[in-house]
């Protein structure tokens, strides 16, 4: 360990021991992440796990506390804070909210069946007959910790679990016909018996929501402004609170809003915005031809990010555009991607394409559309930064492999599709106005996160507000506001890394000479996935990173 300081030795035997015991209770987030060990567990909720868990939190804690951090070098410094931050959340949301008499869902097993089909894994067939194993009893104990007290689970939770359980269901029956399983052909003959055991056990859980937690779920989702703020303070280190950042969202709202009304004005001479979204909607490949045409543009974008020297491009990759799997579509109106583990030597990322159901989920999916979804998922977006993430090794540590930060992910997703209409690749004349309504849309998200999760603002007040302000369909409007319920802090970061990524490029720009807009994209992208702000600082200086924040904050 020459050239670690005592301080950096003992951080290291920390963040390991820590690692080691925490994935034993979150054995999914162990195998995203590449660690071996874990795959043929689900995860524990017994009350010992739970107790155990605090206790590794408070542990953990009490450690980093004596720890001498001024002998931290700067990266070790950095994990220090993203680890502390994110043990104060854990232990902070487990003391104040049970999940285990809350959210159905956390019960559902199919991702842990899924990622095993998707993830790098030696011993696969093993793992999968484990877990397949242990569903049916799984399922059978959660069901008194959720009839413990049913008026604490949130009703558009318990009914967004019944649609996960059910597609699910439907998911693991098909099970034996994938191919990881089919080549297995020494352990294949078991599974369709397990199939069936935990497919028929997720439909009796879905009857048992349906017929005994349903009609008595009233619960509150939100996590309030306490835990709400220590999210924006230690997941995404913003120095700003809830009503500082609503703020923020109305003037992006309205400032969006008129320049989307002159956009309008500028494509068709008048300001009728449902109009140009209609007719925008109306040019749209056909229902079996959306994987190919994706798959089309991706490349071109691809390309052109290459000619355009943009940014560093990974050394290696790979992008499979795939239908998005069935239990998850009612959480994926469209499309999403998923990251490859650090240790996947192809670095095969997925890129998910929800089939259109009707006409007017299909005119989602219009031709210039598209294409900025595929920049904001793939080139330059996601793909190419997550992939450049677990390329660098600074970047792949577990603190920040296992604690990403939306100010960063989609903070960059979201400037790239500004970028890419800036370069010349989102040239046709209505991109500007999709690119708008775009901002619109993330705006929008800052007001509802706020609003959902420390304002008491109803859900079915928020569908409403999409419906009004974007021209969303329904369901698309709904399988959103779940996702906000879910994911507090998450929905805000779009449009506030995007914010905070040109405020910082603007000033960079304006007072260096030398400023190379490739330079300033490898630096921002070379610290991982974590909070903007901590790589702004890391990069450029705290003192950038305060301007920043407080210009887009304050402005």
């Amino acid at each position: 360990m020459a050239g670690v300081s005592n301080a950096g030795a003992e951080f290291d035997r920390l963040v390991a021991e820590y690692y080691q015991a925490w994935f034993r209770y979150h054995p999914e987030a162990a195998l995203d992440v590449g660690i071996q060990g874990f795959a043929d567990q689900l995860t524990p909720y017994g009350d010992d796990d739970i107790g155990a868990l605090l206790g590794l939190h408070e542990k953990l804690l009490d450690s980093l506390e004596t720890l001498n951090t001024q002998d931290l070098d700067p990266d070790r410094a950095l994990d220090y804070r993203i680890l502390r931050g994110a043990a104060l959340i854990e232990l902070n949301g487990l003391l104040q909210a049970d999940w285990r008499r809350r959210d159905p869902a956390k019960f559902l097993p199919v991702h842990a069946i899924y990622q095993l089909t998707v993830r790098p894994l030696a011993n696969f067939s093993e793992a999968l007959q484990a877990r397949l194993e242990q569903i049916p009893n799984y399922l059978r104990s959660a069901r008194p910790e959720l009839a413990a007290d049913p008026a604490q689970i949130p009703a558009i939770w318990a009914e967004s679990a019944i649609q996960e359980a059910r597609h699910g269901a439907h998911y693991l029956r098909a099970l034996p016909h994938h191919p990881r399983v089919h080549q297995d052909a020494g352990h294949a003959g078991r599974i369709p018996g397990l199939v069936d055991m935990a497919a028929h056990s997720l439909e009796e859980f879905a009857h048992f929501i349906e017929s005994e937690l349903l009609p008595r779920a009233r619960g509150d989702f939100a996590c309030g402004r306490q835990q709400f703020e220590r999210i924006l303070r230690y997941r995404h280190f913003l120095d700003a609170d809830a009503d500082q950042l609503h703020a923020y969202g109305e003037r992006l709202v309205q400032e969006t809003r008129a320049a989307m009304r002159e956009e309008c004005r500028r494509v068709r001479g008048d300001e009728d915005i449902a109009a140009l979204i209609s007719e925008i909607g109306q040019s749209h490949p056909d229902a079996q031809e959306l994987l190919g045409e994706y798959r089309n543009v991706m490349r071109q974008a691809h390309v052109f990010v290459e000619h355009r020297d943009l940014v560093t491009l990974p050394a290696h990759q790979k992008l499979q555009v795939v239908e998005t799997p069935e239990f998850l579509r009612h959480q994926i109106p469209f499309a999403a991607y998923m990251a490859p583990v650090p240790d996947d030597p192809d670095q095969c990322g997925y890129y998910y394409v929800t089939p259109a159901q009707s006409d007017e989920m299909l005119r989602e999916h219009s031709h210039s559309g598209l294409m900025h979804t595929c920049v904001h998922e793939a080139w330059p977006g996601h793909h190419l930064q997550f992939v450049l993430a677990n390329q660098r090794p600074e970047c792949r540590t577990l603190p920040r492999l296992l604690n990403p930060s939306a100010t960063l992910y989609e903070g960059w997703a979201l400037y790239s599709e500004h970028l890419m209409r800036e370069q010349g690749f989102l040239d046709r004349p209505e991109q500007g106005f999709i690119l708008l309504r775009d901002r619109l849309w993330r705006a929008l998200r800052i007001l509802l996160d706020v609003e959902l999760q420390v304002r008491g603002l109803p859900v079915e007040q928020a569908i409403q507000r999409m419906q009004e302000v974007l021209g969303f369909p329904f369901e698309q409007a709904k399988a959103d506001i779940i996702w906000y319920t879910r994911a507090p802090g998450v929905p805000m970061s779009y449009a506030t890394g995007w914010a905070m990524l040109l405020a910082a490029r603007s000033r960079l720009s304006d007072n260096r000479p030398d400023f190379l807009l490739r330079s300033f994209h490898d630096q921002v992208l070379a610290s991982g996935s974590i909070a903007l702000p901590l790589v702004l600082e890391r990069q450029f200086g705290q003192a950038l990173a305060s301007q920043v924040c407080g210009h887009v904050m304050n402005s």
